[in-house]
Formats: structure tokens, C-alpha cells, sequence
């Protein structure tokens, strides 16, 4: 039986115009009401979930989010943080330092802002921020301190500029960070030991579930590590040919409720509701 389940956000909750439907909110209503366990498990901020979070009824005390594609995992009421990787003052330095022979544009992120390291951001990083729904503030990397808390960089271009920056990437940062594209045109720098698959794995753990107990819905590369985990890895369909690859279950599009269909044919038919 299936007592908990993570769901991505862009791409697999939300639809292409990144709403959240009626038939979506139900379902997962009626999961939760059965004694499921719903955890969003996103790339985005937990500012960035917060509307979506209200619809779901997800922020009563027991809720967790795992957010910044698993590097800061957080009471969704409280907002108290239970885990947070972050990056070294040394390693922000060393991909602002990467940053200066790239057209993709630079964005810093910790618990609670976004930060753009150019004094003039570009459109689609002011973009971005609306999307997420976080404050875009100014940051100096030269004026970082020990104690600063950066939970991940963020470059923002064209997906061709991306393309670039990945052809570009020193060998000694694939030892170094946690590093994924989560959508053409991003790609983020993380705490090696972030991701999403090792915290859900961590939350299933403390819950005491064994893994065919969990399942992950996801659509892109940075779901890879949790639908790797879960006993039931469920992609959507407009999800890319490589998670389709590691599926136990393809359900429907973003666009056509597949959350809803994936929930109701995995767990609520078996549940009798």
C-alpha cells in the first residue's frame, strides 16, 4: 500500500500555464484523506509553493516540504527548517567566478531570497523570480561572509547558452556539486549531497515506510534520483524519454490531470475510495 508520495511541481502538478486544476486539488484531497502522506518535492523555493500549498491544504503542522530540488527540506506551517545543504562561501565564489564567460545569467538562492549577481538582470531572471514568487535582491559576491547561507546557484539563459555552459563546466565541479537542469533553460549548482531522491528517502526513513510504501511523480531530469527511489515511479507523459525510462507507471500530461489519473488508478481504486 502506498503511504506516501512526492509530486514535482513545473511540469508535473501545475499545467503549461502553471495552474492547478480542480480535478488535481481533489484528488489529492481525497489521498490525504485516506491517510496518504503528500509531500510537493520541487526545485522551487518554499515561497515559490506557497498559493499551491493554501489550495492543497498542505500547510497544517505536519506537513513537510522539500524544496530547492532537495537541498532545504521544511515544515510547511512553521516554515522551520529540518534540513539544509548549502553551498561554501569557496564554492559560491568558484561558480560566480565560472559565471563570468557565460551569457546565462547567475541567481543565488537561500532560505528566503533570490539573488541576481549582475546589476542589470535579464527579463527572463526577473521572470523567474515573479514565477517563484520570491524577492530578486543585488548580491556581491566579493562581500559574502563565512556565515552566509547559500542553499544553491542558479544560471537563467537561453537553452542554447546552457547548452554552452554544461559543454563548459570544469571537471573538478562534477566532483564538487550536486548539479542538474531542471527545464531548457536552467541549470543549478547544489550541495553534493542534495537531492531530491535522498530526501525523500531520509523523510520515508523517519516515517519508517519501506520503499514499495512510497511513490514519486515527476517529468524531468531532476526527479531522476526520486523516482530511482520509490517502489511506484510514476512519469507523467509529457515527461522526457529518459524518466519514461525509469517508470513503473506513465499517467497522463500535465495538461490532462495526469496527478489526479496517477493517484486514483495507484491508490484510491485500491483503497476503495
Amino acid at each position: 500500500m502506498i503511504k506516501l508520495v512526492a509530486i514535482d511541481i513545473d511540469g508535473t502538478l501545475l499545467t503549461s500555464d502553471h495552474r492547478l486544476t480542480q480535478n488535481v486539488c481533489e484528488a489529492i484531497q481525497l489521498a490525504k484523506n485516506s491517510g496518504v502522506t503528500i509531500v510537493l518535492c520541487t526545485g522551487r523555493p518554499l515561497v515559490g509553493i506557497a498559493p499551491y500549498l493554501e489550495k492543497l491544504d498542505l500547510l497544517d503542522s505536519t506537513t513537510i516540504a522539500i524544496t530547492q530540488n532537495g537541498a532545504l527540506v521544511q515544515e510547511t506551517q512553521s516554515k522551520k527548517v529540518l534540513n539544509h545543504l548549502t553551498l561554501t562561501v569557496d564554492q559560491v565564489k568558484r561558480i560566480y567566478q565560472f559565471s563570468n564567460n557565460q551569457k546565462a545569467q547567475l541567481t543565488f538562492f537561500d532560505e528566503l531570497e533570490m539573488y541576481h549577481t549582475v546589476l542589470t538582470p535579464s527579463q527572463l531572471v526577473v521572470d523567474d523570480a515573479k514565477l517563484l514568487h520570491t524577492h530578486l535582491t543585488y548580491l556581491d559576491v566579493d562581500k559574502l561572509t563565512p556565515d552566509t547561507l547559500v542553499t544553491k546557484g542558479m544560471f537563467l539563459g537561453d537553452p542554447t547558452e546552457i547548452d554552452t555552459l554544461i559543454q563548459e563546466l570544469p571537471a573538478s565541479f562534477k566532483d564538487d556539486f550536486y548539479m542538474v537542469r531542471s527545464v531548457p533553460y536552467n541549470f543549478e549548482f547544489l550541495n553534493k549531497q542534495a537531492s531530491k531522491g535522498k530526501a525523500l528517502q531520509s523523510l520515508a526513513e523517519s516515517l519508517q515506510l519501506q520503499v514499495d510504501e512510497v511513490m514519486a511523480i515527476g517529468d524531468a531530469e531532476n526527479d531522476r534520483s526520486m523516482l530511482e527511489y520509490a517502489g511506484h515511479a510514476v512519469v507523467m507523459e509529457n515527461g522526457t524519454e529518459e524518466m519514461k525510462a525509469l517508470a513503473t507507471f506513465i499517467t497522463k500530461s500535465n495538461d490532462e490531470d495526469g496527478v489526479a489519473y496517477a493517484i486514483h488508478e495507484l491508490i484510491l481504486k485500491k483503497t476503495g475510495d
